[in-house]
């Protein structure tokens, strides 16, 4: 990521089915979309605190902790422990419906339950478009947006500043289709 034409990292790696079972207990309402600054040091109280106040035992979570300790050690090292913030959800519905930036220099998303997020290669987006809030329809220049399968990590570059050079998403549609998804992200 320090190329600044790179704005997508993707880390393949297969569904965990240990974490998946985990996962498999909770409802859409379970964690609601929760943000919070955290650090390396204090990131499993973070989420142990986090879990106990939506009414979940943390031990029936813990290798999906161990894996979200690992995503944050990775991102740690990447931004030098500066800043971050984590978010961690459950939900049925519609979240990011519009393609658009993030306002955040980077940021680690990993999609443990659910589809992926959808996102454009840079040779598909008018950014134009982006930028005058025109329809998806008109932003994705031909084709198809790619996704992110269940566990895979992107680790993509933001565009704080608005010169166009992030990376193009959006949330998969879900809502009435009887999908929950679990999404964790990690911003600086």
């Amino acid at each position: 990521m320090v190329n600044p034409a790179v704005n997508l990292c993707l880390w393949r790696r297969p569904i965990q089915t240990s974490v998946a079972q985990e996962l498999s207990v909770l409802q859409a309402t379970d964690l609601p979309d929760f943000r919070h600054r955290t650090t390396l040091a204090t990131f499993d109280d973070d989420l142990i605190n986090l879990f106990n106040t939506q009414g979940l035992d943390p031990d029936g979570f813990v290798r999906l902790r161990s894996d979200l300790h690992l995503l944050i050690t990775m991102f740690s090292r990447i931004n030098h422990g500066q800043n971050i913030r984590f978010r961690l959800l459950t939900t049925d519905e519609n979240d990011c419906k519009r393609f658009h930036l993030d306002r955040q220099n980077l940021r680690l998303m990993c999609t443990y339950q659910g589809p992926g997020t959808e996102w454009i290669p840079d040779n598909q987006v008018n950014r134009e478009a982006l930028s005058t809030c025109a329809s998806n329809a008109s932003i994705l220049l031909h084709g198809q947006p790619c996704q992110f399968e269940t566990f895979w990590v992107g680790l993509t570059r933001g565009d704080p500043a608005n010169v166009g050079t992030g990376l193009v998403h959006r949330s998969p549609t879900i809502e009435d289709t009887g999908q929950i998804r679990a999404l964790f992200c990690l911003d600086c």
